[in-house]
């Protein structure tokens, strides 16, 4: 019995899951993480309290398996976080995460002297303040006590593998998703570098994603009660969720909703649009992930259960109670549209300034379809970003769901209408977390071959596209695109208000 244990580090939950026999779940823990969130766009975790989340949950699966052999544990983790680290191995900073917005200004400079697009030909990431590259730029400019400090840049990835092995290293996923990796070279770009005002060696050491450390320090292997097993580095979520959906050909396309939200394909080379407005992350020699993320997905939920319905999410019963209401209105929402950029906007606009807007309410709007448009506006996103995927691509036929928003049968079956394409299901565990193990089984040498591990993962409940329901959806979708466009210059004059 081969057992491969994968770990999804996510920015709400941590889950590790067992995994034996390829890809049969034997257990599961999950904890939830603390966000700090500000009104000024200011998005960190404490990395210490999440270093101890993921010691506790790897500690709780390890004994539970009771010394049955385990061949490997392989990482999945959440893209752009950035620490600065003192001399002393010591955190300046907290983990800055995806969401923060604080580097606006300094993402804003590169596009307007021309940076941007240079910078996006040679990583395939389009600049946005999410970046770390960013948000080093923004460290220089307002802490720079702490900039001049700092002796490393690194993500929470790479602050756990040196807690544990003592080395300062980067999974070539994880790297690319810094816009400071050449996506060609796969090595560390003296653009961007110059542009974060910083040197190489202040970065870590880029190596595969299917590069493992054995040699756990004295203390961990204490903690632990083991030895010599794996730590297979892994890669980022994004990735990973492709592979746990088991996408790999051209006419198919992984959808997640969690916090945030992506669509992405797979593909054999790096593929760059000839505007920025996809990435494009190397996984292995010939898989690429190209796609694009969304800020807003499960948090937009979140938000409105938590202002106007005294509701915490992620409650079950909560969660349960906005789906049904929604459930009472007809698509559409009766002419009600949603822009969900609570937090901004990654693919496919790229605009950090962008605003939530409820638009078109009349006399007759209730609650309901406040949260039917709500619903709807995050698949609008998404579908904005499948749109831009399949404009330079091969036509996609089925999309592969994961992430929380699976749980409702109605929500997978609106994404189904409004994408007008077949949405597969299936009942594996998390994406990225299988995608883990399976990229884990790989760089053991339990499996010679990657790809044909997702054969098994192509089955599950399939919803089938309403082409009347698409028609109307798509009215409503003309309308959206249209109202940001409208309103995108007037965004930002709303930043110091």
């Amino acid at each position: 019995m081969s057992i491969i244990i994968g770990a999804d580090i996510g920015t709400s939950n941590i889950k590790v899951i067992a995994f034996k026999n390829d890809k049969e779940v034997l257990l599961s823990e999950i904890s939830s993480c603390t966000t700090i969130q500000s009104s000024s766009g200011r998005v960190e975790q404490d990395p210490e309290l999440v270093l101890r989340s993921v010691n506790r949950l790897l500690k709780k699966v390890i004994a539970q398996l009771h010394d049955k052999p385990v061949a490997g544990i392989c990482f999945s983790a959440a893209m752009h976080s950035i620490i600065a680290i003192d001399d002393h191995n010591k955190p300046l900073t907290h983990a800055i995460l995806w969401g923060d917005t604080r580097s606006m200004l300094q993402c804003n400079r590169l596009k307007e002297n021309g940076m941007a697009e240079k910078l996006y030909l040679q990583t395939g990431v389009p600049l946005h303040p999410a970046l770390p590259l960013c948000k080093i730029m923004w460290m220089k400019e307002n802490v720079p006590g702490i900039f001049e400090q700092a002796c490393k840049f690194i993500s929470l990835k790479e602050y756990f593998f040196f807690q544990w092995f003592g080395k300062y290293i980067v999974d070539h996923s994880i790297a690319g998703a810094t816009g400071m990796q050449d996506i060609h070279r796969l090595q560390w770009s003296e653009t961007a570098l110059h542009a974060a005002g910083i040197r190489e060696e202040q970065l870590s050491r880029i190596v595969p994603v299917t590069h493992a450390e054995t040699q756990l320090t004295g203390w961990y292997r204490k903690y632990f009660g083991m030895e010599n097993i794996p730590f297979i580095i892994g890669s980022s979520d994004g990735c990973l969720a492709n592979t746990g959906s088991g996408v790999f050909n051209a006419d198919e396309a992984a959808l997640t909703i969690g916090t945030s939200g992506a669509v992405r394909t797979t593909v054999s080379a790096p593929a760059l649009n000839k505007e920025p407005t996809l990435f494009c992350y190397p996984l292995l020699k010939d898989v690429f992930i190209k796609g694009g993320a969304v800020n807003n997905g499960g948090n937009v939920l979140q938000w409105f259960a938590e202002s106007f319905m005294d509701h915490k999410l992620p409650s079950e019963s909560a969660y349960t109670l906005l789906v049904e209401q929604a459930h009472t209105v007809d698509g559409g929402a009766n002419g009600l549209l949603f822009l969900p950029y609570l937090l901004g906007e990654r693919a496919p606009v790229w605009d950090a300034a962008a605003r939530g807007v409820f638009f078109g309410i009349n006399h007759l709007h209730r609650q309901p379809h406040f949260i039917r448009a709500a619903l709807e506006g995050v698949n609008y996103a998404l579908y904005d970003v499948f749109r831009e995927l399949t404009k330079h691509h091969d036509p996609v036929k089925t999309i592969y769901a994961s992430g929380g928003f699976v749980q409702s049968g109605f929500w997978i079956q609106m994404v189904s209408d409004i994408f007008n394409k077949e949405v597969v299901v299936n009942d594996q565990a998390d994406a990225s977390a299988t995608g883990a193990a399976m990229l884990g089984w790989y760089a053991t040498g339990a499996s010679k071959n990657f790809k044909p591990l997702s054969s098994s993962l192509k089955k599950g409940k399939t919803f089938y596209p309403d082409k009347e329901k698409h028609t109307t959806y798509m009215r409503q979708f003309a309308v959206f695109r249209s109202l940001y466009l409208a309103l995108k210059n007037e965004f930002p004059k709303l930043q110091n208000l």
